[in-house]
């Protein structure tokens, strides 16, 4: 059965159909600065207010993500001490990157994430993109074959990526794979820079999707929606 999650913010929900189905497979690409953490951040802040707990795979240290979450207005302090957030940083202190040991990192994520699946209700990559260097489009397969299976014992995964990440013809795999695709970018409208969602592909929504909106990351606010026409997007 799948259930509809709230962001924890209505204009998302409202374009969403209702929030983020789960169990599912939600897929985020986007490149650098086009808000693809802001956006898992909002589904992972719904997850939490839902009591769903996450083992969060994520870039920078714990006390970086945290900072870096808390000044975009998501607080995540508390269900990390609480233990509903377990933080897994691919970031290690003075580690020297090789091409022979960095695709040891993909299959070492997989073995911990089956080690914790059972004690958590869902598991964020942000972002998949340090973890598949320099592997090949088998392994990223078996990867995502990996959490189609998580996904299918009643796991959401959310999983954000870089769009120069995959070969086309495994991005093509991604689509057809995953539950929820959504594509961030960037547009000028006036002076002024805003980020763009398109809404690739949504399964099991509550009502039907908007096909993407544009918005911005307010500091004080989050994320908010931009009244721009998406047509040309």
């Amino acid at each position: 059965m799948v259930d509809i999650i709230s962001t924890g913010n209505e204009e998302i929900d409202r374009q969403f159909g209702g929030g983020i189905p789960a169990p599912s497979l939600v897929f985020i690409e986007g490149d650098h600065g086009t808000g693809k953490s802001a956006i898992s951040a909002q589904i992972m802040n719904g997850l939490v207010a839902s009591k769903h707990s996450l083992l969060c795979v994520i870039e920078n240290t714990v006390k970086q993500y945290i900072h870096k979450m808390k000044s975009i207005t998501f607080n995540f302090s508390k269900p990390f001490v609480r233990s509903q957030l377990i933080f897994v940083p691919v970031f290690v202190k003075d580690a020297k990157w090789t091409d022979k040991n960095t695709e040891k990192i993909l299959p070492a994520i997989k073995e911990f994430i089956l080690k914790k699946i059972d004690s958590v209700d869902g598991v964020i990559i942000d972002s998949i993109s340090p973890i598949v260097l320099n592997s090949n489009n088998q392994a990223i397969l078996d990867f995502l074959s990996f959490c189609k299976e998580i996904v299918s014992k009643g796991k959401t995964i959310i999983i954000t990526s870089h769009s120069s990440d995959f070969a086309k013809s495994t991005n093509t795999a991604l689509v057809g794979a995953t539950d929820v695709y959504l594509k961030l970018g960037t547009i000028v409208v006036g002076d002024k820079e805003v980020k763009t969602l398109k809404i690739i592909k949504f399964l099991g929504a509550k009502d039907t999707p908007e096909a993407g909106f544009a918005f911005e990351v307010d500091l004080i606010f989050g994320i908010k929606i931009v009244p721009v026409s998406m047509a040309n997007a």
